[in-house]
């Protein structure tokens, strides 16, 4: 795979960011919180040190995906950076990132560091030794201390570290209206949970709603949850190999998890309907929890749901009004088995100024900046929960924690042709169930 026939990927992944978050514009700094100025005290201690006690001065070009607010609260994580090194961070946020990066790397002027959730991409420009080994930049006892094996196995190849992740998405939550909904809180199983589920299907309030619709990528929320069930059902080793194209599409384990998310989106399961689900954008699917005649119960998708549907509905009150629990096992053989998504920070020009930036992001210290920002988790494993004031993340952080191991979800790490098949397929299932067969060989074909 040549890196300009990833460009696509990046636009895609890119674009999906830009969506999931898309929300936030308006209504979302209601949710910016301030840190502790003892944790930007120990972030600017960090940030000297990072860089060797020196005043570098200078700057660092970063290239990534953030806008508006998001980059707001970024930019006040590299902000103590900046203050202790006198280097100027100057990052530069678009939606075209993959087009800005080629015609960045064409004219011999990539920026230094690269952000982006792009990690399959990421994985692909490193083969090409054009990313800088980050083990010898941090350091192997940095690098373990502050980050759990699979997160630093996913930004690796070769056993050389090509990516850190800076901030982390925790998947497959069942959000819930804590004022409607009377089901487990605590299911031991999916079936369980689906059990009860089932004694509600074709009443006046639908176990699910789901929706699916999502412009050009349409369809990720089916695919990311099937990934999400393929890996907690078929296990960690057999997810790797299916997504390095080692087990084909057609497999058994991968029909099982289609069938499994089949089980959820079932005509007489789903709010509206199967029509509905294929024509409501996944940013307004959870709606029908909190309209004054609620109309469905559950509804599953990553932490950034909580911000998209308190900016909906800003006074529901976290616990009361709304809250989530983590989606059961799917199987007893892979228990505590939780996937994430997330940006990674990768260096493109190794330079006194960003080999401290790098070395910084990498701290604990960081790393609590990007917890006390209210929309991140922190992807470092020595972040204390507390820090987090927003209610949903700290509970997110306290569900990863327990984790018996986090992994990415697979079609992150795949080419996008790939990627699109699967999106597609997602629509193409959930029309119509009776198909799967070729619609898993049509994925394979893409492969």
């Amino acid at each position: 795979m040549t890196f300009r026939s990833t460009g696509i990927a990046l636009i895609a992944t890119s674009l999906l960011v830009a969506a999931c978050s898309s929300s936030d514009s308006d209504t979302s700094e209601k949710r910016e919180v301030e840190a502790p100025a003892s944790a930007v005290d120990a972030a600017e201690k960090a940030a000297a040190e990072a860089a060797d006690g020196k005043q570098l001065g200078g700057k660092v070009t970063m290239l990534g995906v953030l806008g508006g607010a998001e980059l707001d609260a970024f930019e006040s994580v590299v902000e103590p950076f900046e203050k202790a090194t006198g280097v100027e961070v100057q990052y530069e946020g678009t939606r075209d990132f993959a087009a800005v990066l080629q015609t960045r790397v064409d004219g011999g002027n990539p920026p230094d560091v690269v952000a982006t959730p792009a990690i399959g991409e990421m994985a692909a420009f490193a083969e090409q030794g054009k990313l800088v080994n980050l083990r010898d930049v941090v350091g192997d006892d940095v690098l373990d201390a502050n980050f759990s094996k699979s997160l630093l196995e996913t930004g690796s190849l070769d056993d050389e570290v090509f990516g850190i992740f800076n901030s982390v998405n925790l998947g497959g939550l069942i959000w819930y209206n804590p004022q409607v909904y009377d089901g487990p809180t605590d299911p031991q199983s999916w079936d369980e949970l689906q059990e009860w589920a089932r004694g509600k299907a074709g009443s006046d309030i639908a176990p699910w709603c789901v929706g699916l619709e999502s412009g050009a990528a349409s369809g990720w929320p089916a695919a990311d949850f099937i990934d999400e069930i393929l890996l907690r059902q078929a296990g960690p080793e057999f997810h790797q190999r299916w997504r390095e194209g080692e087990e084909p599409w057609t497999s058994p384990e991968v029909k099982q998890a289609f069938e499994t998310y089949g089980g959820m989106v079932e005509d007489d399961m789903v709010y509206g309907g199967t029509t509905t689900v294929l024509s409501t954008n996944f940013a307004k699917a959870a709606n029908p929890m909190f309209t004054e005649s609620p109309a469905c119960y559950l509804h599953e998708q990553a932490t950034f749901m909580g911000g998209i549907i308190t900016d909906s509905f800003p006074n529901l009150k976290p616990g009361e009004d709304l809250d989530f629990f983590p989606a059961p096992d799917f199987n007893p053989e892979f228990p505590g088995v939780r996937s994430i998504s997330g940006e990674i920070v990768g260096m493109i020009n190794e330079t006194p100024q960003s080999t401290a930036l790098v070395k910084y992001l990498a701290t604990r210290e960081a790393g609590v900046l990007i917890a006390s920002t209210g929309r991140w988790l922190s992807p470092n494993k020595n972040v204390d929960p507390s820090i987090y004031r927003d209610a949903f993340l700290k509970k997110a952080s306290e569900v990863l924690a327990d984790s018996e191991g986090t992994y990415s979800l697979g079609n992150a790490l795949m080419p996008q042709t790939e990627v699109d098949a699967f999106w597609k397929a997602g629509l193409d299932y959930t029309k119509d169930p009776e198909d799967l067969d070729s619609i898993l060989e049509t994925i394979q074909q893409a492969r």
